[in-house]
């Protein structure tokens, strides 16, 4: 199908780079409109830059996540200027692999605060706008983490925040849905991006091959249909779920 997002409005956060950076580029490809937020301006500027080159509809939007003042003026700055919101992808995000001995009660709340309290701001002001249009979009990124409880992609306290990620999406779904709105998650596994290369050898990197049946590591590309799907009206009846993609890789 082709312009499955047409006419849409759709907010996306980590736009700058990496995974949420493709998932822009192939909703603006489907007719989307963008709200590109990421708390690095001037990457920002420059993804903005290249889509807008090629003809794609988006506005920057400098955020930072755990700030929900800012959380709030985004959704706001959608809505003014285009009259509606259509779809939230909440991707922006940190890793951990800090391990749980080796953890301080100050970087786990730090943690918690860039990867639960983030989808809590975004998914309250998103879910407020959206109510009173009566519809929209919420895609949340989790991790793989959230069901192994680390192993493959990040350690215990990084599974907990992406395990809450996912309860709260759940819950969001449930209380959200009378109001015509849907709330999905994506939970990836070893996707390519500059965060999950960081400080990694080709050993490890390797080992980490071996534990995904299809024989190799994820690409942001490979992100952008199943996200596409759930924001499109072909998904109007899906909500409340987790879409895995990993490659075959679970409890690893």
């Amino acid at each position: 199908m082709e312009n499955e997002l047409k006419g849409k409005v759709i907010l996306i956060t980590g736009a700058a780079q990496g995974i949420a950076n493709a998932v822009c580029r192939g909703c603006a490809e489907e007719g989307a409109t963008l709200i590109m937020a990421d708390i690095n301006a001037p990457k920002l500027e420059e993804a903005v830059a290249e889509l807008r080159t090629l003809g794609y509809p988006c506005e920057a939007c400098v955020m930072d996540i755990t700030k929900q003042e800012m959380v709030n003026a985004g959704v706001q700055m959608a809505v003014d200027k285009y009259g509606h919101l259509d779809g939230l992808v909440h991707c922006a995000g940190i890793s951990d692999k800090t391990l749980f001995l080796d953890s301080t009660a100050e970087w786990f709340d730090k943690l918690m605060h860039i990867d639960l309290y983030s989808t809590y701001y975004l998914g309250f002001a998103a879910a407020k706008a959206m109510k009173e249009q009566g519809y929209g979009s919420i895609v949340n990124f989790a991790s793989i983490a959230a069901f192994s409880g680390g192993g493959l992609m990040g350690t215990s306290l990084y599974a907990a925040a992406k395990g809450g990620v996912v309860s709260l999406s759940r819950g969001m779904a449930r209380e959200m849905a009378p109001f015509g709105v849907r709330v999905n998650v994506i939970a990836p596994a070893s996707i390519d991006t500059p965060m999950t290369l960081v400080g990694r050898d080709p050993e490890s990197y390797a080992a980490s091959i071996k534990k995904i049946p299809l024989g190799r590591r994820g690409t942001p590309q490979d992100l952008i249909r199943p996200v596409i799907m759930l924001l499109s009206d072909g998904a109007g009846f899906v909500t409340g779920q987790v879409v895995h993609v990993n490659g075959g890789a679970y409890f690893c």
